[in-house]
């Protein structure tokens, strides 16, 4: 059972633009609570890292327990990464492809 202080990992793909001004899309996993989830958190700190790679905004975020069901495997094989259910821990975008 999963306790509200207890961390689990989140994926999250984020549409946002990319240091050249194009848009693209990033894979990302973070490490949350589930007060932490509930309160967003998860996408604050995917946002901190895509400022620290240099994407920019508007930054639009879908986490995997929320998305359409066809989101994450259509965007993993976007950015040319195998089928599963987890990315690498840290960000993946088209331009690392």
């Amino acid at each position: 059972m999963l306790h509200d202080s207890d961390n689990f990992s989140i994926a999250v793909v984020s549409a946002c633009m990319s240091a050249d001004g194009t848009p693209t899309f990033t894979l990302y996993e973070v490490e949350v609570t589930a007060d932490e989830y509930a309160n967003g958190v998860h996408y604050s700190l995917v946002e901190a890292h895509l400022v620290e790679a240099g994407y920019d905004e508007p930054f639009v975020h879908f986490d995997e327990q929320e998305a359409a069901p066809f989101l994450f495997p259509s965007v993993r094989e976007h950015l040319g990464l195998p089928a599963g259910n987890h990315p690498q821990p840290n960000a993946l975008s088209v331009e690392d492809h």
